[in-house]
């Protein structure tokens, strides 16, 4: 995705100034003299820009019906406003995505996802981490994990890329030999308590012994 330019700053400026006038122009001028708002912009493109110039469009109007008066955004703001949001592409929100991965994360493979983009975001997390995530502590760990996997797929299909495994690929290959073998470790003792008819939420020291229980080894 192509980053934005002087000329798409030109372009920022040009709608601000027009929506709104001498606020906008006093304070930052005609163009991006200083470099600041380029600085703020540049891990965007040029689409971004555009969705963020719709979004404060819209903040005027809605301000001009309610009698109020709108300000410019300082350039972090707008950069948020031109982050696309999952509802923007037919996707589910950060919080209800996390809330299906979550509750489906004990059987994934027989669960209608609402987006393809859900299920990989917890499949990256990792289903048995999903299904033990302990105390509030790490299960707080988990869900901001799940954030930025799945925000990052919302960015990979606001680009025009088809969701595949490739994704899934490319997040384990950022992780070490250990930790791949412990979580293959994980998710094998996992199926092999579900084959036996163990509960679900044990952990692992639990899981372990019945395990050896279950198979008469212990």
């Amino acid at each position: 995705m192509p980053s934005v330019t002087e000329q798409d700053m030109d372009l920022v400026f040009d709608a601000l100034g027009a929506m709104y006038g001498a606020k906008f122009s006093s304070q930052w001028g005609a163009y991006d003299e200083g470099g600041v708002w380029l600085a703020e912009l540049a891990h965007l493109s040029r689409r971004h820009l555009e969705r963020g110039i719709r979004r404060l469009r819209q903040q005027v109007r809605e301000a001009a019906r309610a009698g109020d008066e709108a300000w410019p955004p300082q350039p972090v703001a707008f950069a948020a406003l031109c982050e696309p949001r999952p509802e923007d592409l037919g996707m589910p929100a950060v919080s209800a995505a996390w809330r299906e991965a979550a509750g489906h994360a004990h059987a994934p493979s027989e669960h209608a996802w609402s987006h393809e983009a859900v299920r990989l975001a917890g499949q990256a997390v990792g289903w048995w981490e999903l299904t033990h995530g302990g105390g509030e502590t790490k299960a707080a760990r988990l869900e901001n994990r799940f954030a930025r996997e799945y925000t990052a797929l919302v960015n990979r299909v606001m680009a025009g890329e088809e969701l595949t495994p490739r994704q899934l690929l490319e997040h384990d290959g950022s992780r070490s030999a250990a930790e791949l073998a412990e979580r293959a470790g994980r998710e094998a003792a996992q199926q092999q308590a579900e084959a036996a008819g163990l509960p679900d939420r044990m952990n692992a020291d639990q899981g372990l012994r019945s395990l050896r229980a279950a198979l008469g080894r212990g």
